[in-house]
């Protein structure tokens, strides 16, 4: 009777595997979808790292520019002091390149001038302003940056097209400005 028993078991286990020796072709489909949702999801989260990455690229340029400003001015003290830096002044003096030297005032227009083609090289649209102001943050452009000529600190707005649309957007998600103050 025991022999019987484990040929029954037997048959039972062989009849057993050959119905179910794989996958269904629905279990396939959905192993599919999900690892395309999977796919889809780490796609977008590479784009968001990328954008992300631009933006802190952006960001360090227009600092590195802010701050070679400052040290130009802080090298030009009298030019700085003289309120030579007025970026309405900013011109090429090619005396300011070679060992006759030029005037502060001239110093001052030349680093201007210089700091305005590397803010334009660098940044989307970039463009910059310097002045006295004693409310930093605000101004929407070089057009418009809002000095007050108030305070005895200088700052150094810098604005860009960040996200590359066309324009430079001051909304409180996307703000495409960067402003320092700093003193001689």
């Amino acid at each position: 009777m025991l022999a019987r028993n484990n040929s029954i078991a037997a048959g039972a286990r062989l009849r057993s595997a050959r119905y179910q020796s794989g996958f269904s072709l629905v279990e396939v489909l959905v192993a599919a979808l999900l690892l395309s949702i999977g796919l889809i999801g780490l796609a977008r989260l590479q784009a968001l790292s990328l954008g992300n990455t631009q933006n802190s690229f952006m960001r360090s340029q227009a600092t590195a520019l802010v701050y070679d400003l400052a040290d130009r001015m802080r090298s030009n003290v009298p030019g700085s002091n003289a309120n030579a830096y007025d970026p309405a002044s900013a011109a090429i003096t090619a005396s300011c390149r070679s060992t006759t030297g030029c005037t502060a005032q001239q110093l001052a227009a030349n680093d201007l001038a210089e700091w305005n083609a590397a803010i334009n090289a660098y940044l989307p649209m970039g463009q910059g302003w310097v002045c006295l102001d004693s409310t930093p943050n605000d101004g929407t452009s070089a057009a418009s940056p809002q000095c007050d000529g108030g305070g005895t600190q200088f700052t150094i707005k810098v604005w860009w097209d960040n996200n590359r649309d066309g324009a430079i957007n001051m909304t409180a998600a996307n703000t495409e400005r960067l402003s320092i103050r700093f003193q001689l």
